[in-house]
This record gives structure tokens, C-alpha cells and sequence, in this order.
């Protein structure tokens, strides 16, 4: 007897593995809870149940022949009562109706509903009805009790699991107090109990009922089960090692995929996301695709993700988290029209669905500010992107001048002359003489500054004169030119292409303008026709001009570019700079070296000859010992750091990031301040440095100060700027802040992207998911990837 009600025991008992909340870093993805299945029957550690004496709650009965005789002429009512509870219990066969997540029901995980077999307890009873019927009526009657006792345990144990299911966790709690008050199941129903505190919050309560489950394992448990519970209440209590090493020790056949489940979870907590999915790929009781969607999803591996998660929407119950979930691996992958849609739907089905469910967090990029991942993740491309090759084309463009010899001689110092075009367009818009000379003083001027990088200066300068002169090509061309070595494209872009429509034959101007309408996002075949036909039609010019070849660039066409290159042509700087980057594209290592090696003959003290120079020779093998040969470079060469702080962004964005490299941005920092100190004529400049810098060595305070000093007491307000402002917002926790230069960023330029894609993630965080979504349907599906921004999950 005491055999058959422990199996019956054994059928009864369930255990609810519930998540935790997990702590989760810019790629990772909580582990749901599995799909509803069945258990294997577990064996139960023997219960004495012919000792009721063992129960220590229940009155110990005294026998004597007139309490025999009342409860004989009873047994029959007794034996009713109970069959007719077992039928009423067994009669609720099905599962309730799943629960949809949202903030008033959220996702529990589903748990494996055992139910009575009133063949065993019927059986049972016969054989007390024999005990009675022979005599042996003592020890019938204790049967009687005890069935009595355990059957009415079970009933309050399985109850308590229906509520848990139904999210009644507080009924639920309730139910398994009175499991545990009959002294039977103390382990599993107080493990049930503290599942449902972390659902209530009730960290207190949790914890006393986890350590009475901890208290009670010996003795409610055999050796099948003793492993299971103890890793189960390790796992509960945070003993995550502990919890693993039991598991792992485990040989029990029972609850095989539970334990590989729970295994699974805890190595996912330990961020050992591999073994995780081994182990999840061990279960065979679960429907496994949304743990492992979401596994592969913190490793990066999206393709395989969405995969796993596409299968994983058969689940009706989960759907909306999968949904969910698919749609922050399009963001992560640059599909934002695709993530909006599905962001649009959930907002639709539940407004807070989806900040409750996955609230993310706006960070910055850790491999953008990381020196390790920096180093680990370094190749040429993180210096050669197709942005920054229009930068150090744009960087090495001369400017134009209306008397080129005169301005050449006005401005002759140390080499600077190379940056002023010999074979410009002189003087055919303007009417005099008198106006050419005074117009070409201005220009000159302002020509100077940008070459003494005193780049702001001379934009501010060509601005005034462009009031004077606004319909000159030369101009408007090196009005742009400051604007794309300012890094702000779109005035850039405005520009060179009203220099080229001044003069259809300033090729240099339409190649630059269909760049930055690249840059900027802007469709620009028509323009991009428009200037082909005008250089087929022109007799003048030789077909094979670097402007062509820029424009092919542009287009992406090797066989172009491989054209070029194999005319070697070096007769200006420009000319070498563009074998160096058409070299890159098209894999000429024969033309890129020696092409490196002359424009460091031409120009030895110009920090983004010596970037290029060192960059082209970049060792994958050993990034150590690169880093090594940069400090021994950057450290003996005397270059011009004064275009660190006044001239061309392309300057400061490359030089940073190959010192980050070399592990010398604190070094640099410290000569930076020192500079700061004792500079009296460019302080908002080296400020503006300072700043960058700042970013990439997690002075992040410091560099939000700096940027609401320069952008509301200095003036500097371009996109570009604001844009960083909005970065240091974010490193030193302001959101708001962010929001606000983003808003103010994307005024500047409406196409900026990471612009419009730092305020879908801030929008997202803050729960705006109509001002999210708005943003992320103006980027499309375009693939865009942020070099600054990110997400994690809170």
C-alpha cells in the first residue's frame, strides 16, 4: 500500500521553472519560458504512510470499540465522499485558455498539469474495504485517514498550480500554504510559492519560502529527485554555479528535459550562450525555437535568430513577444521600415506592450569606445568606409581662386600653395578690374584661413563674400568645400551643386555634389546623367579626367576605376590620393604602396598622410605590435597638430581612432588640456577637440559641458555638432538632453541617419512608439548601421 501511494505521489508532483529577470547587455534577448508538456513521472522518496504518527500536525487517533463501531457503520458514506471528489477532480481535463501578454496578464510559464488516476486510489480502497472486512480493522481505518489526508493534500497541491497557470498568484499562494499545513509536498509547493513572490514582487516572502523549500529537500526528496529540487532552489536562491554543478552531476532519467531546460537558463545567465543552446538542444519535451531565436539573437546571429523565431509564432501565446523580438533584430540589422510595421501592430494590439515586455536602453556603441573591442574588431574598412573616402578626397581638394598666381603668392608658406588650384576659372562673372582684385583679396583671405586651420573662420568668411558675389562657381565651391571638411554634407551638397549649375564646366563641383548627395541619402542619377552627357559633349576636355573617375567611384564600377589606375597618374596630390583609394577598392596592392610612399615624400607633417600611410600598412596578424609601430610613428614624426584642432574633421574623427589603436588617446588627452592651458587666441577649438576626445575616454560629463558651452555660447550649431552633443548626452545618462540636440540636429538636416535613428531608440526607450515608428520609416529598410548608438534590454 505504502508503494502504490507513493507512485500515486509521483504522478501528482510538478515543479514551475519561472524566469528571473535577467541582467542584459547592447545585443542580449531574455530566454521565454517553454511550451506546456508533459513531465515524466517522477518517483517520490517512500512516505510512511502506514505511520501516521509521522504526521506531527494531525491528532494521534485512540482506538476503542465503540469509535470502531460508529466509524465501521460510516465507512460506506466516507468511501462515497471520497470517489465522489476524486470524479469531480478528474472531470476538469482541460487546460485553461493561454493568456495573452500584456501589462494586466502577463506571460507565466506554462506548467505540466498532472491529474489523478482514481483506478490507483479505487484500488487502494479495495484493499482497506479487505483490511476491514478480515479483522484488521485498526490498520484499515489508519489507511482510511491517511488516504483521506494525501488525497485532500494533492487536490489543495494541484489547485494551487491551476491559480499559478491562471496568474492568480496570490490564490495561489494560499492554496500551496494549505498544501504544505497538511505536511505533505513541503518542497515543491514552497518552491511553487516563491515563484509566485517574484511574480508579486514580494522579495520577502520569496525568500522565506525558498529556504523552507532548501530546509525540506532531504526529506521530501529520494536520490531521483534530491538532485532536480536542489538545483532548482540554487537556481532560485542566485547559486547559479551551484545549481549548474548539481545538473551536471545529475544521472536521474527523470525530468531529463526540465533539467536540461534549467541548465540552459543558467548558462544563459552566465552570459555562455554556446552551451546554452547545446543544452536547449537537448530538450525534447519543449517547443525550443523561441529560446533558441533568442539565444542566437545576444550572440549577433541574427539570420539564424529570425529563423528560429519565424517558427516559433505558432505559438499563439507568445507571438506578440516573438513579434516583438524579431522586430529589435531589424533595428539591430538596418531593417527599419520592417521593424516599424511590426511595431505599429503591437502598439495597435497594447500601447504599453511593448516598452513593458522589452524596455530598451539607448547606449553608446561599445566597439566605437572600447580600446580591446576597438583593437579586436580593426580592419582597413573602419578607416577606408566610402564616407570617409569622400572626406579625404574633399581634405585634399585645393580651393579655387580668381587669380590663382597672385592668391598662390599672398599665401605661400610651408607647402600650402599645393591646396590652391593653378587652373581655375579666373574672372568672367565679375565686371571689372577693380571688382576681380577686391574679390580675390576677400577670397584670398579667407583662403588663408582655411589653410591655417582656421576652418570655421573661413566658412563664416566665404558666407559674407557669397552675399557680395552669390552667383560665382568659384565661390560657391569653396564655400562647400569648408562645409564637406566641416563634415556638414548637406550644406555641402547645396552648394556644390549651385557652383556646378554656375558652371557646367566645373566638373570637380558636380563629382563632389553627387558624393554628398550620397553622403546625405539623396537620389542623384538625374544629376549624375546630367554631368556624363555635359563631359561627353565637351571637346575640350580629355575623357580620361580624374572627374569621370570620381563620378565612377560614385557608381561603383571597379572596371572604371581599374582604368585609372593603370594610366598612373601622380602629377598633383589629388592625383596620388585618388590611386591610393581607387588602389583600396579594386585590391591593387602594386599601386597602393608606392602611391602611399609619394604623398608622404610630398606631404611628410600632415597627420592624415601619416594616418594613411600607417593605416595601408596595417598587420591583421599582430594588431599588438601595430599598435607599437604607430606610437614609434606618431610619437618621433613632427607633425602639424594644430589641424587637430581648426581644420577638417576628416583630421580629428582619423587621428582619434588610430590612437585608440595604439592606446595613446589618454596621452594625447593630457597634451590637449596642456594646450588648452596656455592657448589664448583658439580655445573654442582645442574645447571642441577636447570634447571628441572626450567620447572616446569615458570623460563623458566633461564632454556634455564642453558641447553646451560651444553650442550655446559660441554659436557653433551645425548638424554635425549637435549630432555629438547628443552623443555626450548619452554617455553622461541625459536622454532628455539627447532628444532635444537630436530634434534640433535633424532640423539642421532632415537626412542626417544617425540623426533619425538615435531619436527612433530614445523614442522607443521612453515608450513614444509612434514617434519611433515615425522615424524609422523614414530610414527604410536601408541597412543602415550607427557608428555611435545602440540598444540593450533593460
Amino acid at each position: 500500500m505504502a508503494d502504490e501511494l507513493k507512485e500515486l505521489e509521483q504522478e501528482q508532483q510538478e515543479v514551475v521553472i519561472l524566469e528571473k529577470d535577467m541582467d542584459i547587455d547592447e545585443d542580449i534577448i531574455p530566454i521565454e519560458s517553454p511550451e506546456d508538456n508533459q513531465a515524466p513521472i517522477t518517483p517520490q522518496q517512500e512516505e510512511t504512510l502506514e505511520e501516521p504518527e509521522e504526521i506531527s500536525h494531525k491528532p494521534k487517533f485512540k482506538f476503542d470499540k465503540k469509535l470502531i463501531m460508529l466509524i465501521g457503520s460510516g465507512l460506506f458514506c466516507i468511501i462515497l465522499l471520497i470517489i465522489l471528489a476524486i470524479m469531480a477532480f478528474t472531470s476538469k481535463d482541460e487546460e485553461p485558455e493561454p493568456i495573452l501578454p500584456t501589462q494586466a496578464n502577463p506571460i507565466i510559464p506554462p506548467t505540466i498539469t498532472q491529474k489523478f488516476q482514481s483506478s490507483k486510489i479505487d484500488s487502494m480502497l479495495i484493499k482497506a474495504n479487505k483490511l476491514y472486512e478480515s479483522g484488521n480493522k485498526i490498520e484499515a481505518l489508519k489507511l482510511y485517514e491517511n488516504i483521506a489526508v494525501y488525497n485532500e493534500s494533492l487536490s489543495k497541491y494541484n489547485l494551487g498550480v491551476s491559480k499559478m497557470n491562471q496568474g492568480l498568484y496570490k490564490e495561489a499562494i494560499e492554496t500551496f500554504k494549505e498544501a504544505i499545513a497538511n505536511n505533505e509536498n513541503i518542497t515543491v509547493s514552497a518552491i511553487n510559492i516563491a515563484v509566485c513572490a517574484l511574480e508579486i514582487k514580494d522579495e520577502e516572502l520569496f525568500k522565506y519560502y525558498i529556504d523552507l523549500a532548501n530546509a525540506f529537500i532531504n526529506r521530501d526528496s529520494d536520490v531521483n529527485l534530491y538532485e532536480f529540487y536542489n538545483a532548482l532552489v540554487n537556481y532560485y536562491r542566485g547559486f547559479y554555479i551551484e545549481a549548474l554543478h548539481t545538473l551536471d552531476l545529475s544521472d536521474s532519467k527523470y525530468y531529463t528535459s526540465q533539467k536540461e531546460y534549467l541548465k540552459s537558463k543558467i548558462l544563459s545567465y552566465l552570459h555562455e550562450d554556446k552551451e546554452a543552446i547545446r543544452a536547449i538542444k537537448a530538450v525534447e519535451d519543449y517547443d525550443i525555437n523561441l529560446p533558441l531565436g533568442l539565444l542566437h539573437a545576444r550572440l549577433g546571429e541574427y539570420k539564424e535568430a529570425k529563423q528560429y523565431l519565424n517558427k516559433a509564432l505558432v505559438d499563439e501565446k507568445n507571438a506578440p513577444s516573438t513579434y516583438l523580438a524579431i522586430s529589435l533584430i531589424d533595428i539591430k540589422t538596418g531593417e527599419f521600415a520592417s521593424a516599424a510595421t511590426t511595431l505599429k501592430m503591437l502598439n495597435d494590439y497594447n500601447s504599453t506592450f511593448v516598452k513593458d515586455t522589452y524596455p530598451i536602453k539607448t547606449i553608446l556603441n561599445p566597439e566605437l569606445f572600447d580600446i580591446n573591442l576597438a583593437q579586436q574588431n580593426y580592419d582597413m574598412n573602419i578607416f577606408f568606409d566610402q564616407n570617409s573616402l569622400y572626406q579625404i578626397l574633399f581634405y585634399f581638394t585645393p580651393y579655387k581662386a580668381f587669380d590663382p598666381k597672385q592668391t598662390i603668392e599672398y599665401i605661400r608658406k610651408g607647402g600650402l600653395s599645393l591646396f590652391v588650384d593653378e587652373n581655375s576659372v579666373a574672372s568672367e562673372y565679375l565686371q571689372t578690374s577693380g571688382i576681380v582684385s577686391k574679390a580675390n583679396v576677400m577670397l584670398s583671405n579667407a583662403i588663408l584661413k582655411a589653410l591655417n586651420n582656421q576652418l570655421r573662420e573661413a566658412n563664416s568668411d566665404f558666407l559674407e563674400i557669397i552675399k557680395l558675389y552669390p552667383n560665382h562657381s568659384i565661390l560657391q565651391f569653396n564655400l562647400a568645400l569648408t562645409f564637406a571638411q566641416l563634415g556638414d554634407f548637406a550644406q555641402a551638397y547645396k552648394h556644390f551643386v549651385t557652383s556646378y549649375h554656375l558652371d557646367t564646366s566645373n566638373y570637380i563641383a558636380g563629382a563632389y555634389a553627387i558624393m554628398t548627395a550620397k553622403m546625405i541619402g539623396k537620389d542623384a542619377k538625374r544629376l549624375t546623367n546630367e554631368i556624363l552627357d555635359s563631359m561627353g559633349l565637351d571637346s575640350n576636355l580629355d575623357q580620361d579626367n580624374i572627374y569621370k573617375a570620381m563620378i565612377q567611384l560614385t557608381q561603383g564600377n571597379e572596371s572604371a576605376l581599374n582604368g585609372w589606375l593603370d594610366k598612373n597618374k601622380n602629377d598633383t596630390v589629388l592625383d596620388t590620393v585618388f590611386n591610393i583609394i581607387t588602389a583600396y577598392i579594386t585590391n591593387r596592392s602594386e599601386v597602393i604602396i608606392p602611391a602611399t610612399d609619394i604623398l608622404n615624400q610630398k606631404l611628410p607633417n600632415d597627420v592624415l598622410v601619416n594616418i594613411i600611410y600607417s593605416a595601408i600598412r596595417f598587420d591583421s596578424q599582430n594588431i599588438k605590435n601595430y599598435a607599437k609601430d604607430i606610437q614609434t610613428k606618431f610619437l618621433t614624426t613632427k607633425l602639424d597638430k594644430g589641424v587637430l584642432y581648426g581644420g577638417a574633421t576628416i583630421i580629428r574623427i582619423q587621428y582619434i581612432k588610430l590612437l585608440q589603436i595604439a592606446g595613446l588617446l589618454h596621452k594625447e588627452r593630457e597634451n590637449i588640456v596642456s594646450d588648452l592651458k596656455v592657448s589664448t587666441q583658439n580655445t573654442k577649438d582645442i574645447l571642441y577637440t577636447l570634447a571628441y576626445l572626450d567620447l572616446f575616454t569615458g570623460h563623458y560629463e566633461e564632454a556634455y559641458t564642453i558641447y553646451n558651452e560651444l553650442i550655446n555660447n559660441e554659436n557653433i550649431d551645425d548638424a554635425n555638432t549637435l549630432f555629438l552633443a547628443s552623443v555626450a548626452s548619452i554617455g553622461a545618462n541625459h536622454p532628455d538632453s539627447a532628444i532635444g540636440y537630436l530634434e534640433l540636429s535633424k532640423l539642421t538636416n532632415p537626412t542626417y541617419a544617425e540623426s533619425r535613428l538615435a531619436l527612433g531608440l530614445l523614442y522607443q526607450e521612453v515608450g513614444n512608439i509612434d514617434a519611433a515608428i515615425t522615424q524609422y520609416n523614414g530610414l527604410g529598410n536601408s541597412g543602415y548601421r550607427s557608428k555611435f548608438f545602440t540598444f540593450r534590454l533593460e
